[in-house]
């Protein structure tokens, strides 16, 4: 790997974090592309048993904890 290799990211949320927070930084505005035309993708990455289903799928009966993927309907 080069030495002068930059990683860079743009956000991370605290632990109590709420799920609306995290989908209208991340979510929002890549729904309004599409919807407008443009390719999206919301990718989550981690190791095993960090929040990802969690942060995309959420309890999606329950309006406060639904993940990103029901609040893109």
């Amino acid at each position: 790997m080069p030495e002068n290799q930059i990683y860079t990211f743009d956000k991370v949320f605290k632990p109590d974090s709420i799920q609306a927070d995290v989908y209208d930084f991340v979510g929002k505005e890549t729904i309004e592309d599409v919807l407008n035309g443009y390719n999206g993708t919301i990718f989550a990455y981690g190791q095993t048993g960090t929040g990802k289903t969690h942060t995309m799928y959420g309890n999606i009966y329950d309006p406060d904890l639904k993940g990103i993927i029901p609040r893109a309907r």
